[in-house]
Parts: C-alpha cells; structure tokens; sequence
C-alpha cells in the first residue's frame, strides 16, 4: 500500500501545483501558460523534485499538442486552408529564411561553428506551436486575420522539422560523404504518407463515423475520435512528419463532416488536461543547474535570438503589408523557440553535430524564451493600453468652458452613467466630467453634457460650475481619486452635498471622513435585492421578502455608521469583537422580525412550502 501511496505522489504534486499556480498567475494578469511552466520548474527535478522524470512525461504530454491541432484543424475547411496557401509558404517561409540567417550569423559571431550555429539557430526559429495557440485561444484571436496568419507561420514551421532533421543528419560527422538516394527515399515516404492520409480522410473517416454513430453509444464515438487523431499522427510519424501534422491534416479531413461538432467535445477535455502537462513537463525540463552554471551564456543568447528574431518577425510583416501595430503584436508572439527545438537538438546530439553540454545549453534558452513570452505579452498588452489612451487622450485638451447643472458627475463608468440615466429621464442635465475620452465620444450621442476633464483639479471642478452646483456625485474607479475629489470639494465648495460611491465599507470610512454627505456602496442595494429573489425562491411572499431585506437594509446602514465612530477610538482586536457581537445582534433581531411577519416560527415553514409546491 505504501509502494502505491508512493506512485500517486508525482501525480497530485502536478495536479496541485496547476491548481494553485494556474489561477494566481491568471489573477496576475501573466497567463497560464506561465502558470504551468512555473508550476512545473517547482515540482520538477530541479525544484522541489517531486517528479524525477519529465522528459518520460514529457513524450506523453506532447499528446496534448497533437489534440490541440486536431481540433485547430477541425476549424480550418479545406477551401479555406488552400485559399491561405500564399500565406502559408510565402510569408512562412520569409519569415524562416531571414530569421535563420540572422540568428545563424550571429551563432558564427558569437564563436559557434558553421555547423551548431546552424543548429542551434534552426531549433529557435521554430515557434511554439502550444504556447502561441493557447495565447491566440485565451485572446479569442484564432479566427482573426492576424490569428490565420500566425497559423499560416506555424503551419510552415510544423512542415519545416523534416527537411530540418533530414540537414542535421547531413551535417553529421560520418554522414556529410553519403549520397542523396536515402534522402530521396525519406522525402518520397513523406509525400506518400501526406496522401495516404488525404485519401483515408477523403473515403474512410465519414463513411466509419457515420457507422459508429449507429451503435448510440457515446464511448464508442469517444474511442474512434481518439483512434483518428491518434492514428493519425503514428502514421505521420512512421512517414518522418510531426505527430501535430497528422492531428491537423485528419481534423481538416473532417472539419466539413456533421460529426465535427461532436468530434471536438470528446476530444476537448483531453486536450485541455494534456496540454496542461505539457507546459508543466516542459517547466520540469528546465535544468537549474545548467542556468546556473552557464546563465551568462544563456542570458546572452535569449537576448540575441529573441531580438534578431523578433527583427525578422517584424521586418517580413511590414514587407508583407501588416500595419505597424500588427506587425509589433505578431513579433511579441512568435519570438520565442519552440517544442520542435527538442526534437531537433536531441537529434544533433544523437548524430554528434552538437554536445551534450551544448544541447542542455539550448534546451534551456529555448525554455526560458518560451518562460518570458507570457510576460512580454503581459507587457505589451498593458503597454498597448496605455498608448491607445494616451492617444485618445492627447488628441484633445481639457475641457475648461462647460455648460453648467444643479449636478455635476465625476466619472462616467458603469456606476455614474446609470446615475445620469436616472437624472436625465427626469428632466435633469448634468454636467459630466470623465478622463477617458471613448466615455465621453459614447455617451455623447444620449443627450449628456460630457466634458474631457480631471476632478481631482480644482480648476476643473470650478470651470464646470461646482461654485453654484447644488450636488456633485463623485463616481470615478479609483478610491484614493474618489477621497482627493470629496476633501478638495468640501473644502472649496461647502455648499454642496457630495454623494459619493464607495467600493466597500473601509472606503466609505474614508469618504465619510473626507466630507462626503452621503457615501454609497456600490454592491449594497444590488445584493439585497438578488436576497430578495432568494427568499422569494424559498417560498416567501413578494412582501414579506422586501420587508426584511428592508430590515436587514436599515439595521446595516445603522451599524456601519455607529461603528464608522467606534473603529477610530477602539484598538483593533476589541473593534473585531464588537463587530461579531453585533453581527449576532442583527440576526437576532431579524429572526425575532421574522417570527412577527406571519407568526412562522422559522425558515422550515418556507422550505416545506416550496417543496408542496414542487410536488
């Protein structure tokens, strides 16, 4: 029993550390992807070596790619991926050949041999397939022009890897004299398992899913949509091509088929879990100690690759047409190596073109590239948003001459323009200040007078009229903001009465402090009244359940404004405690209430009647 204790302990190491490290880093903005590959580095050899084996998990984990460009494939009809053709091996092979002579000069720069500068620049131009559709999918890109052209790229790099392996077998020190006829007979295998695999598709597939769907069994079509992706990429193998090739051939095989639909639910849940630990596996494969012992070398070549890559990536896309904000998104994605890059170094170490040293050496750099490519994503998303607002923002000064309101809205976000809704339907104009000038070009249209301008300026709170203004309702995102505006506005324009939206409790503290006259959660009057729908679903009646969420309403709003006072005079602990005493305080009170409503002595009687309802 402990032996097989034992067993399970690499596989709930990997299941646990997906299951924190893929929602944090998700949290954080960085992805999972980065998640996984983290994850991995953790639980791997090299970390807390929970998993002592990853290249072994690794080869099986390489399934979840296989899966994945089944179902990319079952996206792509055979029209259309013949219709992107020129894409395919134009701009494919553009964007391969300058990349490879980039980073191949600069390996024979940086002291590489002709040889290993070839290799080790041929295994980083392959991107990874993974990593780059996961990102494409998270981002809903796919079906895009930019989406189908990076899978254009992608589709010539998958093609690549044979004519590549075939170089490097070449270029091997007791295979450079050997004749071409063995390569000949290699690139005919290839050829004849292409069209092996077209006809199967083109005759066989439909004709024996539509067989199997006669037996109704579910687990029957399960099993055969395993058997096409799985058969599929063995026989793509045993002709010399990648498994991920002959998962994308046999789902555009089908992509036209009735069963399409059905195909990809079976196969999803499979791919999502493999796919999971292939970026996990490939996190494992990370050798700490190789980057640490050689981390300058390391460092200088991602840095080198990654540039003069990302300089091919760009150039070819501008020469190709692509406008300059394209071209950048497609360089952020594509510049890092990819999983093929194993493939290709296990090889060349196999054949002697490269050592051992030399190939855990770029291993790791194409790890690392594939580690930082979430993150440079990350970066220039945020960096993307903030130009397209800088520029939106640059476009126009400020606004200082504004029509003037009795009312004046600070921030026009969701919470503010259900407000001015409110005002405008009853014959009350506002003035409005936002600092986000798609606001203000969306809301213009409706009737409002919204002007470009920043509340927490008093000049700009004075050029819309807050010296005459009866009531300012400060609305804007940012807490801090909202508190600068409240004390600013009390302090210059005492005459008006500031409503003020709190994010929370702690905040309304604060705007209560500041001089709001009536700050105002913003989730409050909404979650009580989906309580409402609650108690309603219970059984009670409409009345009884806006009686005691009204109860409930004005016995919190007392508390909140008694214990505003308390928290600034009561060391911590002793304010916690007077809290939960009171919180037990309300839900006495409101049992005692609802025993008065219709004499029900408590929540059981609702229950029973929803239940004689039910039945």
């Amino acid at each position: 029993m402990a032996g097989a204790a034992n067993d399970l302990v690499p596989t709930v190491a990997l299941l646990g550390a997906a299951v924190l490290a893929v929602p944090l880093f998700k949290r954080l903005g960085l992805g999972s992807v980065l998640g996984y590959l983290a994850a991995g580095v953790v639980v791997g050899p090299f970390g807390l070596r929970l998993v002592e084996d990853p290249q072994t998990m690794l080869h099986v984990a390489e399934l979840g790619v296989v899966m994945f460009l089944f179902i990319i494939g079952l996206e792509m009809r055979p029209a259309h991926l013949w219709q992107m053709k020129g894409q395919i091996f134009g701009l494919g092979s553009m964007q391969v050949a300058v990349a490879l002579a980039l980073m191949w000069a600069a390996g024979q720069w940086l002291g590489l041999g002709g040889p290993q500068a070839f290799v080790a620049a041929a295994g980083f131009v392959l991107t990874s397939t993974a990593i780059v559709m996961q990102l494409l999918q998270e981002r809903r890109q796919l079906g895009t022009p930019g989406g189908e052209r990076v899978v254009s790229i992608l589709l010539f790099e998958d093609l690549l890897i044979v004519p590549l392996l075939a170089i490097v077998a070449f270029l091997a020190p007791d295979a450079r004299s050997a004749g071409w006829t063995q390569r000949a007979l290699d690139a005919g295998l290839a050829l004849g398992a292409i069209a092996a695999l077209l006809a199967a598709g083109r005759w066989l597939l439909n004709p024996m899913f539509l067989l199997l769907s006669s037996a109704k069994s579910r687990e029957v079509m399960m099993a055969a949509a395993l058997l096409v992706v799985l058969g599929a990429a063995l026989w793509m193998q045993l002709g010399g091509l990648s498994a991920a090739m002959g998962a994308f051939l046999a789902g555009v095989m089908l992509a036209e088929s009735s069963f399409r639909h059905q195909l990809e639910a079976d196969i999803e849940p499979f791919k999502g879990l493999l796919l999971g630990l292939f970026f996990l596996a490939v996190g494992m494969s990370l050798d700490l100690t190789v980057l640490a012992a050689q981390w300058q070398t390391i460092a200088l070549l991602v840095a080198a690759y990654m540039l003069l890559k990302s300089a091919a990536i760009y150039g070819v896309a501008r020469l190709f047409r692509a406008s300059g904000e394209q071209a950048l998104q497609r360089t952020v994605l594509m510049a890092q190596g990819g999983e093929f890059a194993f493939v290709l170094y296990a090889a060349a170490a196999s054949a002697g073109v490269i050592d051992a040293s030399s190939q855990a050496v770029y291993t790791a750099v194409v790890i690392v590239s594939m580690v930082l490519t979430p993150v440079l994503i990350g970066l220039h998303g945020a960096w993307e948003a903030r130009r397209t607002r800088r520029k939106l923002d640059d476009d126009r000064a400020m606004d200082t001459e504004m029509e003037h309101s009795p009312v004046i809205i600070a921030g026009f976000g969701r919470y503010g323009q259900i407000v001015g809704r409110l005002l405008l339907s009853n014959g009350i104009t506002p003035t409005v200040m936002d600092r986000d000038s798609r606001h203000i070009e969306d809301m213009k249209p409706f009737g409002f007078r919204v002007y470009y301008g920043d509340a927490t300026r008093t000049d700009l709170l004075r050029a819309a009229g807050a010296e005459h203004a009866r009531v300012l309702v400060v609305a804007v995102d940012d807490r801090d903001d909202a508190v600068h505006i409240v004390e600013h506005a009390r302090a210059l324009f005492p005459q008006l009465h500031i409503v003020a939206r709190a994010y929370d409790v702690p905040h309304l503290y604060r705007l209560m402090a500041a001089g709001a006259d009536q700050p105002v959660r913003e989730l409050l009057d909404g979650s009580l009244t989906a309580g409402r729908q609650v108690l309603q679903g219970l059984g009670l009646g409409a009345y009884e359940s806006r009686e005691l969420a009204e109860q409930f309403r004005q016995t919190n709003l007392r508390q909140v404004a008694e214990f505003g006072e308390l928290r600034q005079r009561m060391p911590r602990p002793d304010f916690i405690q007077a809290l939960r005493a009171s919180r037990e305080e309300l839900e006495r009170q409101l049992r005692e209430d609802r025993r008065t409503v219709r004499g029900r002595p408590d929540w059981q009687d609702a229950g029973a009647r929803s239940r004689e309802r039910a039945s």
